[in-house]
């Protein structure tokens, strides 16, 4: 195997070819093919590569391979596809794992007038639940016993969140967290957007007094070190899959 069989080898993970980038025309090479153009780190040969950063020289668009982890915000599908892991959509009350009386996508309801809050329905007749009608559901919740599945507390309650109204709920926690994340970790836009799916699933499963208690990781974190991270994000109650699925979110930004 020759220098660029091994290089190209060991960073092949996807179609080097990009439709998107001008096929080569002239110039050191004259390549025919769409792709952005790397150089080869052991002998300095040209070849296509999709993560080669542009640079010119000699009117050819080149680039040294230095592939890193994308600093951008989660998509809004990431989060709901993230959080649909673990939390799940329950759009009636439910007590969770710590016995908290819960709905939508882990929502937590402090208490009846905050239950009251939120715009439940009738589930028989879809009308607007009254206070009464939605106190009565959050203290027949809260009084049965915590740790049974969610859909196990639905005969225990008359009421549903809206699939609007879940949405609008998990977007309001959403913006806060993040903007937690923002003000108490340095250097937050430039986090690959990996560790940035890791925190927000911490943060909310923690909150943010309960994340910011994990100093080692927060250390990690502000110094790039990802997989010190990894290392120190393992929490107590959640499961072992999903502090894995954490962890390994913190592992896929190592470059």
């Amino acid at each position: 195997m020759n220098n660029w069989e091994m290089f190209f080898w060991t960073d092949r993970s996807s179609d080097p070819r990009d439709p998107r980038a001008p096929a080569g025309g002239g110039g050191l090479g004259q390549f025919r093919i769409p792709g952005s153009v790397g150089i080869d780190s052991l002998d300095g040969s040209p070849f296509l590569h999709p993560f080669a950063p542009a640079a010119r020289i000699n009117g050819c668009i080149l680039g040294v391979v230095t592939p890193v982890a994308a600093a951008r915000e989660p998509t809004w599908e990431e989060i709901v596809a993230d959080f649909g892991l673990w939390e799940g959509r329950i759009s009636h009350m439910y007590l969770d794992t710590e016995g908290f009386v819960t709905v939508g996508i882990g929502n937590l309801i402090a208490s009846a007038e905050a239950a009251r809050l939120l715009a439940f329905v009738v589930r028989d007749t879809g009308a607007a639940a009254t206070a009464q009608e939605i106190e009565a559901d959050f203290k027949a919740v809260a009084k049965q016993t915590k740790g049974e599945l969610a859909a196990s507390y639905k005969k225990f309650t008359k009421l549903d969140l809206p699939d609007s109204a879940i949405d609008a709920l998990f977007k309001l926690k959403i913006d806060g967290f993040k903007n937690d994340l923002m003000a108490n970790f340095t250097g937050y836009p430039e986090y690959p957007v990996e560790v940035k799916r890791a925190l927000l699933d911490m943060i909310y499963n923690l909150g943010k007094g309960g994340l910011l208690k994990f100093k080692k990781l927060k250390a990690a974190v502000e110094a790039h070190d990802w997989k010190e991270a990894a290392a120190q994000c393992h929490r107590n109650g959640p499961s072992k899959a999903r502090n894995d699925w954490t962890r390994d979110l913190f592992l896929r930004a190592v470059t």
